[in-house]
C-alpha cells in the first residue's frame, strides 16, 4: 500500500484566479513604466554624447555638459534612486519581499538624497554661470522638494505611518521622474511655442508638475477593498 502511495501523482496544485494572475501582471506595468521613463533622459544623453563626440552635432550644436563631479553624482543617484524607487512601489514585491523593501529603502535614503543635492549643486553652478533664473527657481523648488519628500517619508515609516511613508516616497520618485517626462514636454513644447529662455524654463516646469499631478491622483486613488482569502478567513476567531 505505501509502494502505491508513493507511485500515485501528487495532486495538481490549484492555479491562481484569473483575476489575481491579471492584478499580478497589471502590477509590474507601474515598475516597467517608471524605469522605462527613467532610463529615456539617460540613454537620450548618452547618443547626443556620441553624436557630437563624432562631429555629427553640426557647428552650431550645444556642447554638453562636462562630467564634473556633480554631473556623475547627479547621473549614478538619480537613475539607481528611480531604478529601485520603482520597484519599491510594486506591492507584490513589498508583500512578498519586506526584507528586501527594507533594505532597499535604507539604500535609496542616502541615494536620493545625493541626487537631489547634486542636483541643487548643478543648479547653483548653472545660475552663477549666468543661466535662466526662473529655470533655477524651478530646479531649486524641484531639488528641495525631493530631499524634503525623502526626509518626510523616512520619518514617517520611523512612525510606523505606512501611508504618509508610501505618500512622500511617491512624491520624491515622482519629481526623480521629471527629466523622463521633460524629454516630452521639451521637445513638444518647443515644436509649438519656440525655444526661448521662458519656454525652456516652463517646459521644464511642466514636467515636475505633470509628474507630481499624477502621484496626487495615485495617493488620493481610493483603495479597493477585496474579499478577504481564505487563510485570512479562518484565521478569524
Amino acid at each position: 500500500m505505501d509502494a502505491i502511495m508513493d507511485a500515485a501523482p501528487a495532486p495538481p496544485r490549484a492555479r491562481a484566479p484569473r483575476a489575481t494572475r491579471t492584478a499580478r501582471r497589471l502590477g509590474w506595468l507601474v515598475p516597467t513604466a517608471i524605469i522605462a521613463l527613467g532610463l529615456i533622459p539617460i540613454i537620450a544623453n548618452a547618443l547626443r554624447r556620441a553624436a557630437l563626440s563624432m562631429g555629427a552635432g553640426g557647428a552650431g550644436a550645444e556642447p554638453a555638459a562636462p562630467l564634473t563631479l556633480a554631473v556623475l553624482l547627479h547621473i549614478v543617484g538619480a537613475t539607481i534612486f528611480v531604478i529601485l524607487g520603482a520597484f519599491q512601489l510594486s506591492a507584490g514585491l513589498r508583500r512578498n519581499r519586506p526584507a528586501w523593501h527594507r533594505t532597499a529603502g535604507r539604500l535609496l535614503l542616502g541615494i536620493g538624497l545625493v541626487a537631489a543635492l547634486s542636483g541643487l549643486w548643478l543648479s547653483v553652478s548653472s545660475a552663477l554661470a549666468g543661466g535662466s533664473e526662473l529655470l533655477f527657481v524651478l530646479r531649486l523648488l524641484a531639488g528641495t522638494g525631493m530631499a524634503v519628500s525623502i526626509v518626510l517619508g523616512f520619518a514617517a515609516i520611523r512612525r510606523r505611518d505606512v501611508a504618509r511613508h508610501r505618500a512622500w516616497m511617491i512624491r520624491a520618485v515622482a519629481i526623480g521622474l521629471g527629466a523622463g517626462t521633460q524629454v516630452f514636454t521639451l521637445g513638444l513644447g518647443e515644436a509649438i511655442l519656440g525655444e526661448t529662455e521662458l519656454s525652456v524654463a516652463l517646459l521644464n516646469g511642466a514636467g515636475w508638475a505633470i509628474n507630481l499631478a499624477v502621484a496626487e491622483l495615485v495617493i488620493r486613488r481610493p483603495k479597493r477593498r477585496g474579499r478577504p482569502s481564505a487563510a485570512r478567513v479562518a484565521a478569524l476567531p
